[in-house]
C-alpha cells in the first residue's frame, strides 16, 4: 500500500474493511489519518442524532466510553484504541439515525404483534422515554425487562397521552420493581416475538 492512498479514495467502508496486516504496519502518522476519517464521519453521526434530540445505545456508549471521537493528543496505542471504538460504533446497528430507526419500528411491530397497541402518534414519545428512563435506571436495559418497561410506558401513553417525558420517566421508574417482578414471571409466551427485543 502506498503511504499516499492511506486514505484517499477510501470510504468509511473500505478503511473498516483493512485486513490486520495492514493496520498493524501503519506508522503512527498514517493511523493518525486514518483514524482522522473515523473522527469526522463517526461526529457527523453523532451531530446528526444530538440535532434530533436522539439518542441510541451506540451513542450512549461513545458517550460513557470518551464523548466524541477524537485524534488530539493520541499516541498509536491510543489511535488504535480510538480506531476500534470507533468501528464498534460504525458497525453497530444503532451507530445511524436511519438504522435506529429500523431497530425502533422492527421492536414496535414485535410489541404489536404481543397485543401491545402502540399509537404511532405516541411512538416517538414513547421511545424518548424509554430512552431517558435508561439513564435513570439502566436496569432496565435487562433483555426482558425491556418489552415489559416499554409495554408500561407505551400503557401510561393511552392513559394520557399529553403526560411530558419526564412526567412518564417517573411514573415507570416508580414502577420498576413490579415490573420486574413480572419480568422474572414471564412463561414461553413472548419467545416467538423475543428476536425484536434485542436492542443493544
Amino acid at each position: 500500500m502506498k503511504k499516499n492512498d492511506i486514505v484517499s479514495g477510501k470510504s468509511v467502508k473500505d478503511i473498516l474493511a483493512m485486513d490486520n496486516r495492514t493496520f498493524n504496519r501503519l506508522t503512527e502518522s498514517e493511523l493518525r489519518k486514518v483514524v482522522g476519517r473515523l473522527v469526522s464521519a463517526g461526529n457527523k453521526r453523532l451531530r446528526s442524532f444530538e440535532k434530533s434530540g436522539e439518542s441510541s445505545p451506540a451513542t450512549r456508549y461513545i458517550e460513557k466510553s470518551g464523548g466524541k471521537f477524537s485524534t488530539r493528543g493520541k499516541d498509536l496505542n491510543a489511535l488504535r484504541a480510538e480506531f476500534a471504538r470507533a468501528k464498534g460504533f460504525f458497525e453497530s446497528k444503532t451507530g445511524s439515525r436511519s438504522e435506529w430507526k429500523k431497530v425502533q419500528k422492527e421492536t414496535q411491530k414485535g410489541l404489536e404483534k404481543a397485543g401491545v397497541d402502540v399509537d404511532p402518534e405516541n411512538a416517538n414519545k414513547m421511545w424518548k422515554a424509554y430512552e431517558r428512563l435508561k439513564e435513570v435506571n439502566p436496569a432496565v436495559s435487562d433483555k426482558r425487562l425491556k418489552y415489559l418497561v416499554l409495554q408500561e410506558i407505551a400503557d401510561v401513553l393511552v392513559d394520557d397521552p399529553d403526560l411530558s417525558i419526564r412526567k412518564i420517566v417517573n411514573r415507570v421508574n416508580k414502577s420498576i420493581d413490579r415490573i420486574y417482578e413480572e419480568q422474572a414471571a414471564i412463561n414461553d409466551e413472548f419467545e416467538g416475538v423475543s428476536g425484536f427485543f434485542e436492542i443493544e
